[in-house]
């Protein structure tokens, strides 16, 4: 079965699921970037790492109306991390539902495909959806067990272990999850060009 690839991005409040929470998850269609899917959800608990949070917050929609509150602020001194996961507690979407509607959303628009998760890198991301998926969705996880490492495939199309994808497209990730997505998903569409017009 032909492969379609969904880029994917998640922020969290730190390294590893189950002991930190995913805060949101940003995704679309490699090809088709106008197709996406953004959700913000409850965290898990109150832990975090703060120098994740400083990254994770930079992009919620949540704090949009909040960054002239220093303590919302992750560029702040003052970043209190906990008032950030108070918020996405009264405003972010519990993970059972998230889970559920990304994987109807993955269903949707990959049918007559494989849905193949495609990340930079693919450990951090995909670690977070497998195991999200995995506690928080009764379904079949849409991607299964595998998933395609963008600056590896790069990488081996290249044939040096120290090229980049971010050398294809040069725009900065803002670090909002479906922004980094469509960044991801056409530095992944050059590879895919570049691929395709490899001579053997």
């Amino acid at each position: 079965m032909q492969k379609k690839y969904i880029s994917v991005d998640i922020e969290s409040s730190g390294l590893t699921p189950g002991k930190y929470s995913m805060l949101s998850i940003g995704a679309c269609i490699v090809g088709r970037t106008d197709i996406q899917f953004y959700k913000e959800l409850k965290p898990i608990n109150r832990n975090f790492i703060k120098d994740a949070m400083k990254v994770s917050c930079l992009g919620l929609k949540c704090l949009e109306n909040k960054r002239h509150l220093l303590e919302y602020n992750p560029k702040s001194p003052k970043f209190k991390p906990e008032l950030v996961l108070d918020l996405l507690e009264k405003e972010g979407e519990h993970p059972e539902k998230v889970m559920k509607d990304f994987a109807i959303w993955i269903i949707k628009n990959t049918e007559g495909f494989r849905a193949v998760e495609a990340a930079a890198p693919i450990k951090f991301d995909g670690m977070f959806t497998a195991w999200y998926f995995d506690n928080f969705y009764e379904g079949k996880n849409p991607f299964g067990h595998s998933g395609e490492d963008i600056n590896s495939m790069y990488r081996g199309l290249k044939k040096n272990i120290n090229v980049h994808t971010e050398k294809l497209l040069t725009k900065e990730l803002p670090h909002n999850a479906l922004e980094d997505a469509v960044v991801q998903a056409k530095r992944f569409e050059k590879v895919l060009e570049m691929m395709k017009n490899l001579k053997v």
